[in-house]
């Protein structure tokens, strides 16, 4: 209880009284609030406005009241009510009492103050359970608490929904769970009511599961091509009277399943060992793999009736080289090219570059359900292949020596054998020439003179030498002629030792002195033509130092074409000669002059028919004349001087002027706008003279 009293006049004064009725279940306080007034030698007194307040809220006031009213608070009595007030979360609370009077003198004053009150037990009860006689479909809950509880309550989602299962005041309850599914984890709550307060008190959670289908836990990496082919598989078993199924899946294909196992209760590693049918069944599945990551799944039943789900897990499945691997006996080989073979006698020796390697394979066996799917024979950087067992053939073999070959035969899965052997390659290299000398007599005679030395490849077998030059012999034709003329052998007349070779002849044969020959020697050693040696020549015509002719002299030219033709520079008294005319001739529109000095002329004409009737300034133009943009006959180095001039039909003054883009350039005219004094309708034919001098 608290008292609040105001101040007094003659004896007279108010009271405020508030006593506390206190709900412990709902955390409030009923604050029952008396006002008295009292005191004072007369039976009235007036009073200034009166107003009480209680946690915030207002329950009374009295405007002020006069004496002579004699109404209470100005005539002695009392009034009275309650209000309800909420405590805090922790059950405490204080609050502050508003009380605001004066008796008889103007102007209340406050004389209220705070009021702490009962503290309210809010305390949650602590709540524990355990779990127990787990099955397949429930398991018992055995909870209890630190206070006396009447309201139990149970959750198998952690808490996000409740069912009640006891209403007996007590510290502790117990409830059996039997419509659960089977081998389903459940998370698992209490909650209990503390009868004195009605605050709830949660346990922490424990995760429960039921009973059921036997659960894989790992599975160990499978051999499958081993002798014998075991699973190693740790699986926790919750009822040793179920059967078990095993089936081994490559994704959404099942390779092998095996039923009827029966394993123990508990967790424990479970070996399966297949049958030679199961091991084949598998082995045969795998036929092109080496490998996977299988799905091991155990699926539970009771009779013919699945329990619960089923689980799984991956491991890998393999197959080894060392087990699966294809073998092969060997394989043959042979010079497969009658030209090589005739000349060494003997189709396993090869020549360089030339002799064709075969391999024939041997026997070749897959293993454990493959196949073999190829064939590969290889020899010095070259690999040639065939999915049958044929001979194959390699081809050319580019180095000489002791060489490697090697075959190779692949399964449906990617293993390999292998058998490799040596095969000896004659070195070889086509003819080859040491010196060469082909020319006329005194550079200018018909008469020909050819010499040359050179050697072949020696190709020894037990040590006799099998190579031997076969042709010597020559062809020509005029340059100017398209067909040579038939070969003339001078193998006769060559002179050869062991592989050795040369020839000379000063008088080989005559080719006309004014025409120039291309020239073909050719030199074959028993390879022929697949080694053959050929040499080109051109043999031009004879040029004499001086040429006389009829009225003209020649100087390093057979056919002078003027009084004296020099072919090169020519100096006088040790100085050169003036400038003089190099080339000259026409191109298209132009007549040309090119001299030695470099400059370059180049004159034509070039006709246009146009219409002139567009106003410019006081004078008439055409515009652009893209038809005298024309090219010259050569590239200069700059652009030109260009002398432009117009020639035309009387149609009045005409004057030339460098027109729009394209401008004169190294290699054409540009463009030209044509004007006159006046203006005029129609067409008219113009002729424009050109004159261009530059450096080329």
């Amino acid at each position: 209880m608290a008292t609040w009293q105001s101040a007094s006049y003659e004896g007279r004064y108010l009271q405020l009284t508030i006593t506390e009725t206190v709900n412990v279940a709902a955390n409030t306080s009923t604050m029952n609030w008396t006002l008295t007034s009292t005191g004072g030698s007369a039976n009235y007194y007036t009073v200034d406005a009166t107003t009480v307040t209680i946690n915030g809220t207002q329950v009374y006031y009295k405007a002020r009241t006069a004496w002579d009213a004699k109404v209470f608070p100005a005539a002695k009595g009392s009034t009275s009510g309650s209000i309800t007030v909420a405590h805090n979360a922790d059950g405490k609370k204080s609050i502050t009492v508003g009380f605001s009077t004066r008796v008889y003198i103007y102007g209340p004053q406050e004389y209220g103050g705070s009021m702490t009150l009962t503290a309210i037990d809010r305390t949650a009860p602590t709540v524990t359970f355990s779990t127990s006689a787990v099955t397949a479909y429930g398991f018992k809950i055995s909870a209890s608490s630190s206070a006396t509880a009447d309201i139990w309550q149970y959750s198998t989602n952690n808490g996000s929904s409740w069912t009640q299962f006891s209403t007996t005041a007590g510290t502790s309850a117990s409830v059996t769970l039997s419509s659960l599914s089977p081998n389903t984890s459940y998370t698992v709550k209490v909650r209990a009511r503390k009868k004195s307060n009605q605050v709830y008190g949660t346990s922490g959670s424990a995760t429960v599961k039921t009973l059921g289908g036997a659960v894989v836990n790992s599975v160990s990496t499978v051999t499958a091509d081993n002798a014998t082919v075991s699973i190693t598989i740790n699986t926790t078993v919750y009822e040793a009277s179920y059967s078990y199924t095993l089936a081994i899946k490559n994704g959404s294909t099942t390779y092998l399943t095996i039923s009827g196992l029966s394993w123990s209760k508990d967790t424990a590693n479970r070996t399966v060992t297949l049958t030679a049918a199961q091991r084949t069944t598998l082995l045969n599945a795998m036929a092109s793999i080496k490998s996977f990551t299988g799905t091991f799944a155990v699926t539970t039943y009771s009779g013919s009736t699945q329990i619960g789900s089923t689980s799984s897990k991956t491991a890998t499945v393999q197959t080894t080289s060392a087990n699966s691997a294809p073998t092969l006996s060997g394989f043959t080989y042979e010079d497969s090219y009658s030209t090589t073979t005739n000349i060494t006698g003997n189709n396993q020796l090869f020549i360089q570059s030339h002799s064709t390697l075969k391999v024939t394979p041997g026997t070749a066996t897959a293993k454990n359900g493959a196949s073999i799917t190829n064939f590969t024979a290889s020899c010095n950087g070259v690999s040639k292949s065939s999915t049958s067992n044929t001979a194959i053939t390699v081809g050319k073999i580019a180095k000489s020596g002791s060489v490697s070959v090697t075959l190779t035969v692949t399964d449906s899965r990617g293993y390999t054998a292998s058998v490799s052997k040596t095969i000896t390659v004659i070195a070889y290299a086509k003819p080859k020439l040491s010196s060469v000398t082909l020319r006329r007599t005194n550079e200018i005679e018909a008469e020909m003179q050819l010499k040359f030395s050179g050697s072949i490849s020696a190709i020894s077998v037990d040590g006799t030498q099998k190579n031997s030059v076969q042709y010597v012999r020559y062809r020509y034709k005029k340059t100017s002629e398209t067909s040579y003329s038939g070969y003339y052998s001078i193998l006769s007349s060559t002179t050869r030792s062991g592989t050795s070779f040369s020839f000379s002849n000063l008088e080989l044969c005559s080719l006309d002195a004014g025409a120039s020959y291309d020239f073909h020697l050719q030199i074959q050693d028993r390879l022929f033509s697949l080694s053959s040696l050929d040499v080109y020549f051109v043999v031009p015509q004879g040029t004499p130092l001086i040429t006389l002719r009829k009225k003209k002299v020649g100087i390093n030219t057979p056919n002078p074409q003027a009084t004296l033709d020099v072919g090169g520079d020519m100096r006088v008294n040790g100085s050169p000669l003036a400038d003089f005319v190099t080339a000259q001739g026409t191109s298209g529109i132009w007549t040309y002059r090119k001299w030695k000095s470099g400059i370059a002329e180049c004159w034509g004409r070039k006709s246009v028919s146009t219409a002139i009737a567009n106003t410019w300034g006081n004078l008439y133009t055409s515009g652009a004349l893209s038809a005298l943009n024309v090219s010259f006959p050569f590239t200069f180095t700059a652009v030109p001087t260009i002398t432009a001039n117009l020639t035309c039909n009387g149609t009045g003054a005409i004057l030339m002027v460098p027109g729009s883009s394209p401008t004169p350039s190294v290699s054409s005219t540009g463009v030209y706008e044509l004007t006159r004094g006046s203006a005029a309708s129609g067409s008219a034919t113009y002729w424009v003279n050109f004159y261009v001098i530059g450096k080329v």
